[in-house]
């Protein structure tokens, strides 16, 4: 090897060395942005994926409302008869398909209300750049919490890591608000299961009270 060629080598093998350095450390303020926007995005499927989720569970209620309806409709004192046990039964039981339909109809609700969207006075957002801080520019509500004029000289300043910073905020935000969104999925998916064996139980029992007529 000729004594141009090992200068050369060792140049190699340094970058190499400081690359593989570089992708095991710390991201670099460009990577770490990227990875947050990846990140919030990603979150903003899962609530979208959420929505979609207790939209389809609002249809298989109407399914089964619609039975229940129908049995009310159709069947007048044959489904509601007087002066039996049996007819309190299904009365009682038709008045607890009644309170458990409203309850997760709730339930349904809490899953697809907006949540975050309060916009703050202009004295609650920050109007001076801080090394590491928030400055709250990117939601839309802080935005337009401010003037134009504010707003524009805030941009003037910023710098990379406020961006970050506010994006872990915001990827903090979107994650509690899946948090609440699935758990209120999973009472709402519950109740349907509640609601499709109480329709059961009911319709059970109109069949066995005309079977006893």
């Amino acid at each position: 090897m000729s004594d141009e060629e090992k200068p050369e080598k060792a140049d190699k093998a340094e970058k190499a060395l400081r690359k593989l350095e570089a992708e095991r450390g710390l991201l670099d303020p460009e990577g770490r942005y990227k990875a947050l926007v990846n990140a919030v995005k990603m979150a903003q499927d899962i609530i979208e994926m959420g929505d979609k989720k207790a939209r389809f569970a609002l249809v298989i209620m109407s399914v089964l409302n619609a039975v229940a309806v129908l049995l009310v409709v159709r069947g007048g004192d044959v489904v509601f008869p007087h002066g039996s046990a049996i007819a309190n039964i299904v009365r009682a039981e038709f008045a607890l398909y009644v309170v458990v339909t409203v309850y997760y109809v709730w339930q349904a609700i809490s899953a697809l209300r907006p949540r975050g969207v309060r916009i703050p006075a202009a004295s609650e957002l920050p109007a001076e750049v801080t090394p590491g801080a928030s400055m709250r520019v990117l939601f839309y509500a802080d935005a337009v919490g401010r003037d134009r004029a504010a707003y524009r000289a805030v941009w003037d300043s910023l710098r990379m890591d406020n961006l970050t910073t506010e994006m872990t905020d915001q990827l903090y935000t979107l994650s509690q608000i899946n948090r609440q969104k699935y758990a209120a999925l999973d009472r709402l998916y519950a109740g349907l299961m509640i609601m499709a064996l109480l329709l059961g139980a009911l319709i059970g029992t109109i069949a066995l009270h005309q079977a006893l007529q």
